[in-house]
């Protein structure tokens, strides 16, 4: 049986994105974030579709895609979607798009996989697959989804629809995925306050991190390998040095509810829901150091190209926001073929 914490999280995403659109005129502003569903950054992906601009629309079922630099979609997918939540590309190109089915009644879940150019899938994951929030890629190209209604972490090979692990052993409503240099895998457990660390292959984990966590919603691994969380209930950033992870700093200026993530540089950027805000901070000093708010307006969601441009999708208006990465000016916006954006992914 499903849990009702995982069915009242589709309800409430539903009723929200709802407010958010009838409400803007009249000045209501919702009371939760949309910022939980679909935290994934582009991954590296074949020449022919770097650069790809990929959008999940909720309501819509479908998958716009943009050109580099295009206003208007490519093409729109529509196959094999149902309220897509979490995307992710690989570095041959092939998408990923995690379905998180009817948020009502029955569910039925899915994670679809399609060609650099293929509008149809060429396979659908059902198997191990329980609203999945988010979705990763390790190097040596195994899907890892993280089933916030299922309390499952399930890895698939390459080309595969059954999964060849299922990580439960300090799974509870995971929310985001992260892997650090040596392959260990993080996952952000929203209903227990807990960030879990696992080795790679093993199922049960190596560290267990919890002072300072509270409703971690996203995570960011520097290239040093010190962690970084969101959290939604401790309107917080946790930093957790490498060297020291029981001593974590934290960053509350200007965080409410937050997603984070950081440059391959190390720059670190905290888009917040409840401020309508996206702000740099200093990696060293956690300074905030430059704040936006032009163009975002309910942000859901939020990637970085490494052609230096933050992406961040808004649901009310839907739209697609772009920004200088290096000093967060607004460079753009794209709402053509969007509604009710909740993740962003560009191809590299």
């Amino acid at each position: 049986m499903p849990r009702c914490a995982f069915f009242c999280r589709g309800l409430l995403l539903t009723l929200l994105l709802v407010a958010c659109s009838a409400g803007r005129d009249a000045g209501i502003s919702p009371s939760a974030p949309l910022a939980r569903i679909g935290l994934q950054a582009g991954s590296l992906s074949a020449p022919m579709t770097s650069g790809n601009v990929y959008v999940a629309n909720y309501y819509a079922s479908t998958i716009s895609v943009f050109a580099p630099g295009k206003k208007s979609p490519s093409r729109t997918i529509s196959s094999g979607i149902s309220y897509p939540n979490s995307l992710t590309v690989d570095k041959a190109g092939n998408l990923y798009v995690g379905n998180y089915g009817t948020p009502s009644g029955s569910l039925t879940s899915s994670v679809s996989v399609y060609s650099p150019r293929g509008n149809q899938p060429a396979r659908v994951i059902v198997n191990g697959v329980y609203g999945p929030f988010a979705l990763a890629i390790d190097r040596s190209g195994k899907l890892y989804v993280a089933n916030n209604g299922g309390d499952t972490v399930t890895v698939y090979g390459r080309g595969s629809t059954s999964p060849a692990e299922t990580l439960t052993q300090g799974v509870r409503g995971p929310e985001a995925l992260a892997f650090d240099s040596s392959r260990n895998l993080y996952v952000a457990n929203f209903d227990t306050n807990t960030v879990t660390m696992y080795a790679p292959g093993k199922a049960k984990p190596m560290i267990t991190f919890k002072r300072d966590v509270a409703g971690p919603a996203s995570l960011a691994i520097d290239s040093a390998n010190n962690l970084y969380v969101a959290n939604q209930r401790g309107r917080s950033i946790s930093v957790y040095p490498f060297e020291k992870p029981k001593h974590p700093r934290q960053i509350t200026k200007g965080v409410a509810k937050p997603i984070v993530i950081i440059s391959s540089s190390g720059d670190l950027y905290v888009l917040d829901y409840t401020t309508n805000s996206l702000s740099e901070y200093d990696e060293n000093t956690l300074a905030r150091v430059a704040v936006q708010s032009d163009g975002i307006q309910c942000p859901s969601g939020m990637t970085l190209s490494t052609t230096g441009s933050l992406f961040v999708t808004n649901s009310c208006p839907s739209a697609v926001s772009i920004y200088a990465a290096s000093d967060l000016t607004l460079q753009g916006s794209i709402s053509q073929g969007i509604s009710y954006p909740v993740a962003v992914s560009v191809s590299q």
